[in-house]
């Protein structure tokens, strides 16, 4: 078993979740994605260290996503960061109580250095 931070992305463009996942990989960080939503890892049991969440995911939006996992006793202490191109990105990222944001487009160091700050917080 390994002893990286797990990181999930969920993310619906394959492009964005391929370099953040090189971005993270190449820094150190175990890396699982979700293109939906549909957040598998609950029935598992392996939850991961850290959530970075878009807000659009075809049917489904990350803010909602995002309440569902704060509301939920064996997931709320998960930190989420909400990355996405939406012009309200903070307002929405509080209203889903995400505990951070990251507006798309976003340099690879203002990435690295809140998914640090987030798994060490």
């Amino acid at each position: 078993m390994s002893n990286k931070q797990h990181i999930l992305i969920v993310d619906d463009d394959a492009g964005t979740v391929d370099i953040i996942s090189i971005i993270l990989q190449n820094a150190g960080y175990q890396i699982t994605t979700d293109n939906c939503g549909n957040l598998h890892f609950l029935q598992t049991g392996l939850h991961p260290d850290l959530i970075l969440l878009d807000n659009t995911l075809g049917q489904k939006k990350g803010a909602d996503l995002c309440l569902e996992l704060k509301a939920n006793e064996q997931t709320k202490d998960i930190p989420v960061i909400m990355v996405s191109a939406a012009d309200d990105l903070k307002i929405l990222s509080t209203n889903a109580c995400a505990d951070y944001f990251l507006s798309k487009p976003f340099n690879m160091q203002d990435l690295l250095s809140l998914v640090h700050t987030a798994l060490h917080f």
